[in-house]
């Protein structure tokens, strides 16, 4: 596992605590009226601040999937798809390379309340156990995310099995968002509707098909 020297994290946590302060100095143009005016006055941006405000949201604990609906409401069903996997994928690492360039080997995976046998298992399967954890969100998006940065799982093997686990809801919801603002708008909603049930229900299922695989 990667481990980065103390003076690095050090460097590391001082950035952050300058990124609180400034957005604490700058909280009212990091409201909504601030963001809005903002995207009004560039709107070639918004894609790019929707994704940074994905990270952002990944990082403090907000559900991926209303980020998603956010997706489809404001993007539509293929642009808002693209933009809610980019923005969840770039969530997902941020918060996995934090934990381990903050963490490093200073905690003991072992001994972590609730995600240690997760975690004991995720260093033996690899993807495979975050693709099942990503399927069955039984853990928060952001907890698998923290807690994954401090275990000796691959970085590769957490892209890949967050890649794969997170797709089918994500865009599921995204459809789900964008049949919203179409049914808002008097559009055809119903099949945006019906693909983001289908692949609701192909993501619930997934999980049963990946234990069958693993048996046979």
């Amino acid at each position: 596992m990667f481990r980065p020297p103390p003076w690095f994290r050090a460097l590391l946590l001082a950035g952050l605590v300058v990124a609180i302060v400034a957005a604490a100095l700058n909280r009212e143009a990091l409201q909504g009226e601030g963001l809005a005016g903002f995207v009004a006055a560039h709107p070639g941006a918004m894609p790019a601040v929707f994704v940074v405000l994905h990270v952002a949201a990944s990082v403090a604990f907000v559900p991926r999937g209303l980020l998603a609906i956010a997706a489809g409401t404001l993007f539509g069903a293929w642009w808002g798809g693209a933009l809610a996997v980019a923005g969840s994928m770039a969530g997902a690492m941020a918060g996995f390379w934090l934990a381990r360039l903050v963490g490093g080997e200073q905690v003991s995976v072992a001994g972590l309340p609730g995600v240690g046998p997760f975690l004991a298992r995720a260093e033996r399967g690899g993807w495979r156990v975050v693709l099942v954890a990503r399927l069955v969100p039984v853990l928060p998006h952001s907890l698998v995310n923290y807690a994954c940065g401090l275990s000796r799982l691959g970085a590769g093997h957490f892209f890949l099995g967050s890649l794969l686990g997170m797709l089918p809801q994500t865009v599921a919801f995204v459809q789900l968002g964008a049949a919203g603002a179409q049914a808002a708008s008097g559009g055809h909603f119903l099949p945006s509707l019906l693909w983001g049930a289908a692949l609701l229900v192909g993501a619930a299922l997934a999980p049963r098909l990946v234990a069958r695989l693993r048996r046979r």
